[in-house]
């Protein structure tokens, strides 16, 4: 019960979809928060505010968007997007740091914990999101929290309808990309043969629950997917006979899904999702077996061009859709076009805010296996942003994201600090046996 109750808070923080009144949902995370220190567990909430690790980055989220703020005065920009998407992002992450004590309840094992929270999340925004798509009445319940009207949706996006079910305020790039950071940590857990958080049959639906939603909300999931799955194959490659009767499960149960899929769903539904949820899915493979080109109608906007030295240097205080330059979806050159190689340099450093400490902790672990896999683990996250860059705004920029970055990240360091303590007490421990045995 107390792990759905952390799932449930999470979800509060990680998707901040709107609610009447209170505005954002991570506003209610934080009063459910301050109802559970009164009366059900009294603790200090600000107990990893001011930690080094936690309130570099809370200061230095504002100093980025004061820095995207000066710009966009200084060259007399009407995009107001950017700099308040960071003071969003600052809110949540305050947010989460005040639920954090609750989150955070036992110190030696919060890493894997933190991930099975995480994954938990997930798998219940795909739940809702497939749910959604499935029973009209429930989709048009979710639309109330998102604003969106299927009827003023057109264009491409009116036969994608689908992507609107989804209880979050960041429905497309932003979705798919924390999914994928998501599936990466998903498979870290796996490699943990000591953990018994997502095992057997609930880690495969843990799986397809999240899978279901990446299909739903969009195809750039499946990259940190695909990245999840190289590093559990690459760590686990040795034990080929458990993968391979893993392979086996998954192939049954996968199969089972099917069978339900042509019993239960309304025929209408099968074809709507076979016509078009699948190919909106799988849109790249489409195209190469209709043209011989693996591209989707997202990559064709994603063009790179030469820009004048002075752009390229300080930027020119716009995204590429209201500068002279031609409209592009590639993050790198929309931050180029903004402020400049220094604000990319300045976002990059930001981001690495978030992985630094981690991986410098993960490179002092005595388990050198272990802390060889986290060190690659964290590296593979931090690289999967620059990736993701080359699709949309992701570096330092996907607040949904960002908040599950800081809660495992958090949650390993924290955990590593009690495993240190606990050495410690047990060698304090043994040396005052030795001392009493010499004086005996």
């Amino acid at each position: 019960m107390k792990y759905v109750f952390k799932v449930i808070l999470l979800f509060l923080i990680v998707f901040n979809f709107r609610l009447p009144v209170l505005h954002y949902s991570c506003t209610a995370a934080v009063i459910i928060a301050l109802f559970y220190y009164l009366f059900v567990k009294r603790s200090n909430p600000l107990t990893y505010f001011f930690h080094r690790y936690n309130f570099i980055i809370l200061i230095s989220t504002l100093v980025i968007a004061f820095i995207t703020y000066f710009i966009k005065t200084e060259s007399g920009s009407k995009e107001v997007g950017y700099y308040a998407r960071f003071l969003v992002q600052g809110w949540m992450l305050a947010c989460l740091l005040f639920v954090l004590p609750i989150l955070i309840d036992k110190k030696e094992t919060a890493f894997n914990e933190a991930i099975a929270v995480i994954c938990g999340a997930f798998a219940l925004q795909g739940l809702i999101h497939t749910l959604g798509f499935l029973i009209t009445p429930f989709g048009e319940f979710i639309l109330s929290f998102s604003g969106a009207e299927l009827g003023d949706i057109g264009g491409e996006e009116a036969s994608r309808s689908f992507r609107f079910y989804a209880l979050t305020g960041s429905t497309f790039f932003d979705l798919p990309a924390a999914y994928g950071v998501a599936c990466i940590m998903f498979f870290r857990l796996q490699l943990d043969p000591n953990q018994n958080y997502l095992r057997g049959w609930k880690a495969f639906v843990v799986i397809v629950l999240m899978l279901l939603g990446i299909t739903l909300a969009g195809r750039t999931g499946f990259i940190g997917f695909a990245l999840g799955l190289a590093l559990y194959l690459f760590y686990n490659w040795s034990h080929f006979s458990t993968i391979w009767r893993n392979a086996v499960k998954i192939a049954g149960g996968y199969l089972l899904l099917l069978a339900v899929f042509y019993t239960v769903i309304p025929a209408q539904k099968q074809a709507y999702f076979i016509d078009n949820v699948i190919p909106f899915a799988f849109e790249a493979y489409y195209n190469w077996k209709e043209t011989g080109r693996f591209a989707t109608g997202s990559s064709d906007a994603l063009e790179v061009f030469p820009l004048r030295p002075e752009t390229l240097m300080w930027g020119d205080g716009k995204t590429s859709g209201e500068s002279t330059y031609h409209y592009t979806d590639t993050g790198y050159m929309n931050d180029l076009i903004y402020g400049g190689i220094f604000y990319l340099l300045a976002l990059s450093l930001y981001q690495l805010l978030f992985f630094g400490t981690p991986m410098r902790m993960a490179n002092m672990e005595n388990d050198s296996k272990n802390g060889r896999i986290n060190l690659f683990f964290f590296f593979l996250l931090f690289v999967h942003f620059f990736i993701l860059e080359y699709k949309g705004k992701a570096i330092g920029f996907i607040h949904t994201a960002e908040v599950i970055v800081l809660y495992y990240g958090m949650a390993y360091l924290v955990e590593q600090y009690a495993l240190e303590d606990a050495e410690e007490e047990e060698e304090t421990s043994s040396e005052e046996m030795l001392n009493e045995s010499a004086v005996v």
